[in-house]
């Protein structure tokens, strides 16, 4: 009678997995909307660094730019403006439930999250000196290419990454 209840290994592994993840995503929504979201200093501050380091890079390149705290763009655009979803703050939970959620050793696990934050933390300022290029010479793409384009391309390489943690990383039991 208990033979019926055992469950195959991968589904076992699956659904360990699945728990843990789901776990994670209620951890964190508690945290976030009881927290995060009172303080606001996350977003704001990831959202001023966007912000600045797109001026800079902008400025480099010889345009000029005009900013106001969540705003940054060439003059004579609209500019773009980087909101609190925008800012990153949820691809690094994301990416961080993945790899938590997955099996590994801790030891790779901390290089792994922080190299990843900071890979996901450079796609969206490449993600918002494209868009505010965009908003300047071809403001018609821009909502496309907001909407689809970026989100393809970084939520892209982030599932590359989770490739690479479970083939590289991830802890493989001898069958």
């Amino acid at each position: 009678m208990l033979e019926r209840f055992k469950l195959d290994k991968n589904f076992k592994f699956l659904l360990i997995f699945f728990v843990k993840g789901f776990l994670l995503f209620i951890l964190w929504e508690l945290f976030y909307e009881g927290w995060f979201i009172n303080t606001n200093w996350v977003n704001k501050t990831l959202i001023h660094h966007l912000v600045r380091v797109n001026k800079w890079l902008l400025d480099f390149f010889g345009y000029t730019t005009f900013n106001y705290e969540d705003i940054i763009g060439i003059d004579g655009s609209h500019g773009v403006f980087i909101g609190d979803p925008c800012n990153g703050l949820s691809l690094f939970a994301l990416f961080t439930g993945f790899i938590v959620a997955f099996s590994g050793k801790i030891k790779y696990k901390i290089p792994f999250i922080a190299m990843g934050i900071v890979v996901i933390h450079g796609l969206n300022i490449v993600r918002i000196f494209g868009l505010t290029l965009m908003a300047k010479f071809s403001p018609q793409t821009l909502d496309f290419n907001h909407k689809y384009t970026f989100t393809f391309f970084v939520y892209g390489v982030i599932f590359l990454m989770w490739m690479w943690w479970v083939k590289k990383f991830a802890k493989k039991k001898s069958a």
